[in-house]
């Protein structure tokens, strides 16, 4: 087996290729990955200063050392906190490496004692691998494609916290154990093995879900209209198609509302572009408070949107549709030129494609305006049936 020195070097190694991985990731675009660079030179820092303990003056060897592991310890948990949208308080977080080096400092140069330094260290780390799991487990984005990394985060946590409560409970109970750091004795080799790459294991569960982050903000970018908010024309032509195959599955009903926003090109013309988008952002923002999580409304055009509902038939679409065109009338109202809605209402049937619903729906929008606008309209039995608005 490899001696305690080539370990913390190892260890040392993997800091640096993490640092490099993490030095290609936009660190603009996901909060935390800074406090993972900063984690990765310290834990470079704080290995090689254990590996040449013997090399170096004591007060490297001793304070410095576990300062600089401890610092590299919380710059971790800085950076979950915050890649989970959590608080940290930086003089919180000051303050309990102080303590922690000085009560190294004080079990070295007052009571000379190897157990109490150990515990000590290893108390200090079962509390950042404790918080690190409740930081994840108490969030709700984890779930999806950050599901995995995360739980990598809490099997790491809960081995680094399990390893140094075993040594706390080892130098607290027992008299048999090793005086030094660096003894290379078997049990003693193993858990320096485990505190060396303690410290890259968990920079790389904080890589992994910085990753997903990425990711996840590029896909939303590529599914989300820009300006409003709902679902872009590609999210709807991508996800269309399996919301109609999961209706068929479980035998329900799904309708299609196709909505256009009358009055916009007026408003556009009279109080500029900027009023326009006003009136887009708002419909999309009151239409939510009408709708389920589970409907699906995207911008399909400049001032058309669709929206897929689920479990419904054409009945309920249409009052759906009614309570749209409540909550923005409510939500423009002292306006002198305001928005109305259009809208046309088909069902799914068996035979149909996402293309010909979006056909039927688009017909009997049509009938919509051509009747007058600011009405709700469906198809039925083939034809467009009116229905007051």
């Amino acid at each position: 087996m490899l001696d305690t020195k080539e370990a913390f070097l190892i260890a040392s190694l993997l800091c640096f290729v993490i640092f490099l991985l993490l030095f290609s990731v936009k660190q603009d675009r996901v909060h935390g990955v800074r406090q993972l660079l900063l984690a990765s030179v310290l834990g470079m820092a704080g290995n090689i200063l254990y590996a040449f303990g013997r090399e170096m003056p004591v007060v490297f060897a001793y304070e410095v050392a576990n300062a600089v592991y401890a610092a590299a310890s919380v710059a971790i948990l800085v950076s979950y906190r915050q890649l989970f949208g959590a608080r940290c308080p930086a003089t919180l977080t000051c303050a309990s490496i102080a303590l922690l080096t000085a009560v190294t400092a004080y079990f070295h140069y007052v009571v000379d004692s190897f157990d109490a330094r150990t515990i000590a260290v290893s108390g200090f780390q079962v509390g950042i691998a404790g918080i690190i799991a409740l930081t994840v487990l108490s969030s709700r984005d984890y779930q999806g494609r950050s599901r995995y990394p995360a739980i990598y985060v809490l099997c790491m946590c809960a081995l680094i916290g399990g390893g140094h409560l075993a040594r706390v409970v080892r130098h607290a109970v027992m008299s048999d154990v090793p005086r030094s750091l660096l003894e290379p004795s078997g049990i003693n080799l193993l858990f320096l093995w485990a505190n060396a790459f303690a410290l890259p294991c968990l920079m790389l569960g904080g890589l992994l879900i910085a990753h997903c982050r990425i990711v996840t903000s590029i896909e939303n970018a590529a599914n989300c209209d820009f300006l409003t908010g709902a679902w872009s024309r590609r999210a709807f032509h991508e996800s269309g198609p399996r919301l109609l195959e999961r209706s068929r599955y479980d035998g329900q009903p799904l309708a299609l509302l196709l909505i256009d926003l009358d009055n916009l090109k007026p408003t556009n013309d009279t109080y500029g572009h900027a009023a326009g988008d006003a009136a887009l952002t708002d419909f999309v923002r009151l239409s939510r408070t009408a709708l389920r999580p589970v409907d699906f409304m995207a911008r399909i055009g400049g001032d058309e949107f669709a929206l897929l509902l689920p479990d419904t038939d054409l009945i309920a679409a249409v009052s759906v549709a009614r309570r749209l065109q409540a909550v923005t009338a409510a939500g423009q109202s002292g306006r002198t030129l305001q928005i109305t809605l259009s809208m046309g209402a088909a069902v799914l049937h068996a035979d149909d494609t996402l293309h010909t619903l979006l056909k039927r729906a688009d017909e009997a929008l049509y009938g919509a305006k051509a009747a007058g606008r600011n009405r709700v309209m469906t198809e039925a039995g083939g034809r467009v049936a009116r229905l007051a608005a």
